[in-house]
């Protein structure tokens, strides 16, 4: 127990010494590596088509089986990919196999947006079915109807709009841009961010040669991209990059909440982290980079670390992102989030002495608790264990909300596996996180035997990590730093706490 308390320190002090570097890394993305490969592929795609045909799932669509909603855009564009730039037999039978796929999946589509809609899937979604029909590929767009008539009337403002590069509109301008405009780059060299978005950018081709340094960081964008995955296969990207203040805000987040951000075998990379954190927080809040725009959950993160680390911070940020009742990333948001306003309520219970007040913002989060004790149903995040910790965290923050916390770990404890987990590393170790929470609210043997079988489970596979995706993007994605961060935290401390 002592070597896994000792292993698991070492690489948490050093994923926070190295939080940021390379822009951060992510998992790779379908619908972007297979827009890149698509629209603007690299000399030797064959490696990057070779990886898209592996995404295959045996049921023949692609992207992760878990979250249903996420599927067609990375089933699409692989398809689309494939079918311009691949003419072995085994991408037409993965190209017909598919079409298959998505008419018999399609009906999900049909009624209400589901809260969990991926980013931009209004925008993204119908354009894919319009190249597809222009391709030549039998799908229907019939039960898109919904999400289609959505996205139609966004699509149309947006193209009234001026976008800037580091925009969120920008993010899918793939999608909807038609005018390949020098100020759609940002300072990292892409359109807002995006590898797909910033493909498409380029293969306008003729638009874009009057800007000969612009394309030349926008392909350099792209090469460096493929290092963030760690796989470095020419044209396979993230969905989303660089990402350096979502990594570096997250991961202290995740220590605060573990109790860690002043253990001293941590204490001076944090601290190296927290100085450079602090003037990164502008007056409208702080983005996931220095060059997109700024969001609530990355600013909520960051003005509770560095408020509880001591640092001189305001709170005045956060106020950007309020909205009646609740809290949101973006303005124009289609659907609230869990997870995010009941962040913002932690911030603003730990800044009730400077101005924080989180009573308006309390109901919201307590009308989310569904009958059986979960919450659910968050747009940045596919695991309702995710949503259920920040609701418990903030219900614990501001006291008095014990019933609801006591309905919360029933839940848990009725989800947990035979084998002490709930699913995956990630998913367990929000569990237990969840449970370490609520066993200071109501302390009771029955938490105590859950976490020591889940601890026991975490343990057992130390120092490995599986490769689940969870968080929601465009499609599931993987900030590693941040996952692996907080797989370590959920189990330093009660190791600690067995040793003592």
């Amino acid at each position: 127990m002592h070597n896994i308390v000792e292993q698991s320190l070492a690489e948490l002090r050093q994923i926070v010494h190295d939080l940021g570097t390379e822009g951060g890394l992510v998992s790779p993305s379908i619908y972007d590596s297979a827009q890149v490969l698509r629209l603007y592929p690299p000399a030797d795609c064959r490696p990057g088509l070779d990886w898209l045909l592996q995404q295959q799932q045996a049921d023949c669509g692609w992207g992760d089986p878990a979250m249903p909603h996420a599927r067609d855009v990375p089933t699409l564009s692989a398809m689309l990919a494939l079918k311009a730039r691949d003419c072995r037999p085994a991408a037409r039978a993965a190209i017909a196999a598919g079409c298959t796929f998505l008419r018999d999946h399609a009906d999900c589509w049909r009624g209400v947006l589901p809260d969990t809609l991926p980013v931009g899937a209004e925008l993204i979604l119908p354009y894919l079915l319009e190249e597809a029909v222009q391709a030549g590929l039998d799908i229907s767009p019939e039960p898109y109807a919904t999400l289609i008539a959505f996205g139609s009337k966004r699509r149309a403002r947006l193209r009234q709009m001026q976008i800037r590069g580091g925009s969120t509109h920008a993010h899918s301008w793939e999608s909807f841009g038609t005018n390949p405009e020098p100020g759609l780059i940002d300072g990292s060299g892409s359109v807002s961010h995006n590898p797909a978005a910033t493909a498409a950018w380029l293969h306008a081709g003729s638009a874009t040669a009057a800007n000969p340094d612009l394309r030349a960081a926008a392909q350099s964008y792209l090469e460096r991209c493929c290092a963030a995955t760690g796989l470095n296969i020419p044209g396979v990207v993230p969905g989303v990059w660089p990402l350096v203040r979502f990594e570096q805000a997250f991961v202290l987040y995740i220590l605060f909440i573990a109790g860690l951000l002043d253990h001293p075998a941590l204490r001076d990379v944090v601290h190296n982290q927290l100085t450079d954190l602090l003037p990164a927080i502008q007056s409208v809040g702080l983005g996931l980079s220095d060059h997109f725009a700024a969001d609530g959950d990355d600013t909520a993160a960051a003005l509770l670390v560095l408020k509880a680390a001591g640092f001189p911070v305001k709170l005045s940020p956060l106020a950007h992102f309020a909205n009646e009742n609740h809290f949101y990333g973006y303005r124009g948001e289609l659907h609230g989030s869990v997870s995010l306003t009941a962040r913002c309520i932690s911030t603003l219970e730990h800044f009730r002495g400077d101005g924080g007040d989180p009573a308006p913002y309390l109901q919201y989060v307590l009308d989310r608790q569904r009958p059986d004790g979960r919450w659910d149903h968050d747009k940045w995040h596919g695991s309702w264990i995710y949503t259920t910790l920040h609701a418990v965290l903030a219900l614990y923050d501001i006291g008095g909300h014990e019933a609801a916390i006591q309905r919360a770990t029933e839940v848990l404890l009725t989800y947990q596996k035979p084998s002490g987990s709930w699913g995956t590393q990630e998913e367990t170790s929000y569990g237990i996180l969840t449970l370490r929470t609520a066993r200071r609210a109501i302390p009771c043997e029955r938490i105590d035997t859950a976490l020591a079988r889940a601890e026991h489970w975490m343990y057992a596979r130390h120092p490995h990590s599986d490769a689940a995706v969870g968080w929601i993007g465009k499609e599931l994605y993987r900030p590693y730093r941040i996952v692996r961060a907080v797989e370590l935290a959920a189990t330093i401390p009660v190791a600690s706490e067995c040793l003592s």
